[in-house]
């Protein structure tokens, strides 16, 4: 529940308002520095669990695999809720590329919405 993060007078819509859609953008290059609980399973599974639950959720998940190497397209590729949501930008132009294109995406999901 991520209303506790943002201050006053700027609270999120909750998950039930028919006139809001929820998404997320993750970015990173995909690489898992630090095991913690394994006896989740590893990283990666880890990984998969959170997206899956996030996306059960009804959110629109983002993901921008800056410079990643393979492994870290793989697991953004999975949680991004489609094609058209995962991003794999190699230069700073590709970037500024894919967030616009998120930009542009999330303003069409509130106008459908």
């Amino acid at each position: 529940d991520w209303d506790v993060v943002w201050p006053a007078g700027s609270d999120p819509y909750p998950y039930d308002e028919p006139d809001s859609a929820k998404a997320m953008i993750i970015m990173t290059d995909g690489e898992f520095n630090q095991e913690y609980d394994t006896s989740n399973g590893d990283s990666f599974d880890q990984a998969e669990t959170m997206c899956d639950a996030i996306k059960d959720q009804g959110i629109k998940v983002y993901t921008v695999a800056f410079q990643a190497p393979p492994s870290g397209q793989a697991i953004l590729n999975y949680c991004a809720s489609g094609d058209d949501f995962a991003f794999t930008p190699e230069s700073s132009e590709e970037l500024t590329e894919a967030y616009t294109k998120i930009a542009q995406s999330i303003s069409d999901l509130r106008i459908r919405y």
